[in-house]
């Protein structure tokens, strides 16, 4: 595979990166996360810091190892299969858990979509990786 594909991805890890910082701002998480208890707000607060850890880095990886990603070799190839099946089930869940009637409707459903179709673009490409290293 060219190594080309997976650069795009890794850049495109800090773009959702940047998206991701407006999540906030858009679910008004400061006034409806208010009224829970100080451990309920630092559990999800947490969970957000490690979604953007992952995510930088996924993306620093695969900027630094861009060329042993894409070969899909050894632990690179388990990489990439790791990576493209964290894709895949948020791909999934960005379809099956968020079909909510309180979506955002400025624009929400293009972002959704939008996402939706870089998740599954990222899936592809890392996922397309991991066969690389499996035919030769």
């Amino acid at each position: 595979m060219d190594k080309t594909w997976v650069l795009l991805a890794g850049a495109a890890h800090f773009g959702l990166v940047a998206v991701g910082s407006q999540v906030p701002r858009v679910f008004r998480f400061r006034e409806i996360l208010a009224p829970l208890g100080a451990a309920p707000r630092r559990l999800i607060w947490s969970w957000g810091a490690f979604i953007v850890l992952a995510n930088l880095g996924f993306g620093g990886l695969s900027l630094a190892y861009a060329g042993e990603l894409a070969a899909g070799k050894g632990l690179a190839g388990g990489l990439a299969l790791f990576i493209g099946l964290y894709w895949a089930a948020r791909l999934v869940f960005q379809y099956a858990a968020f079909t909510t009637p309180d979506w955002p409707r400025d624009g929400g459903a293009i972002v959704k979509h939008g996402l939706g179709l870089l998740f599954l673009a990222l899936t592809l490409v890392y996922l397309a990786a991991f066969e690389a290293g499996r035919r030769t």
